[in-house]
């Protein structure tokens, strides 16, 4: 995504981001020397922003424009419809659409996985990131993949073509593996960071902690007390023996949050859940 930005934008662009967000999103526009402009990502506009409240001033600069469902912190999905209205609009901006689909495989409840290419007209001004670090557990590995149109995919090919030229060959030999599969690993995978989800949100919420059910991903977001901040509650939380992640580590929209990942078992997330909730 770094190299996608430094394919695409040069000083004085822009480029139109969540805040929160994942923080390559940010640091992709400082390495390209571009501008970085954020629309809020919350429970008020139901992790959807209003696109139409963006400056028009903004519009003309912007050249990319970044977007993450399910979310990373929120752990929030966007509707079919939403991703109609995001094409249409790059489409009236000329404005590439960026969608970060790295938890495609990891969305709960049976809703359905929405690609941007589920929208007919996105293939003009969309491309769409998956990352095997998420689907298939080969986070570290750094190998994953970004679908488009030819013409949208040339600038990073070319970019690429000159700053690396492959990953490790049985990393990428590994990748074929799980790609060809009959991706039974994958529901399993699927449930089980669903129970994980549904372990610690009964934990924190029958302790007291009223936190939102997460849609998808890896990670719990959640609201602070108001006389914490995202720093002060992750330091208190060490001092439990729980590592959480301050919510301004994904930008200011961040702030007042903490986000918590499913990476552990069942029964420690349960003891994690206690421990936080006795600092609510």
């Amino acid at each position: 995504m770094a190299h996608l930005a430094l394919a695409y934008l040069d000083p004085g662009d822009i480029i139109i981001a969540p805040d929160p967000g994942y923080p390559i999103y940010s640091a992709c526009a400082r390495l390209a020397g571009a501008d970085l402009y954020t629309v809020p990502v919350n429970e008020d506009n139901n992790f959807m922003p209003d696109l139409s409240l963006i400056p028009l001033d903004i519009l003309r600069r912007a050249k990319m424009m970044i977007f993450n469902y399910p979310g990373n912190p929120t752990a929030a999905l966007a509707t079919k419809e939403y991703f109609k209205e995001m094409i249409s609009f790059g489409l009236k901006h000329n404005i590439l659409i960026v969608h970060d689909f790295a938890y495609s495989e990891l969305i709960f409840d049976n809703n359905e996985p929405i690609s941007i290419f589920h929208i007919p007209d996105a293939k003009k001004i969309a491309v769409e990131f998956n990352s095997l670090s998420k689907s298939f557990n080969m986070a570290g590995a750094r190998i994953g993949y970004l679908i488009g149109y030819p013409s949208l995919l040339k600038p990073l090919a070319s970019l690429k073509s000159h700053i690396d030229y492959g990953v490790f060959l049985p990393i990428q030999n590994a990748a074929v593996k799980a790609l060809t599969s009959d991706y039974s690993f994958l529901q399993e995978h699927k449930e089980t960071y669903q129970a994980r989800r549904d372990v610690l949100f009964d934990s924190l919420t029958e302790n007291g902690w009223n936190v939102r059910k997460p849609d998808g991903g890896m990670f719990i977001w959640a609201r602070i007390p108001p006389h914490y901040t995202s720093l002060s509650f992750s330091l208190e939380a060490i001092e439990q023996g729980v590592v959480v992640t301050p919510g301004n580590a994904f930008g200011m929209g961040g702030e007042g949050y903490v986000r918590i990942a499913l990476v552990q078992s069942d029964e420690r997330l349960r003891e994690a859940g206690l421990r936080l909730t006795s600092l609510i």
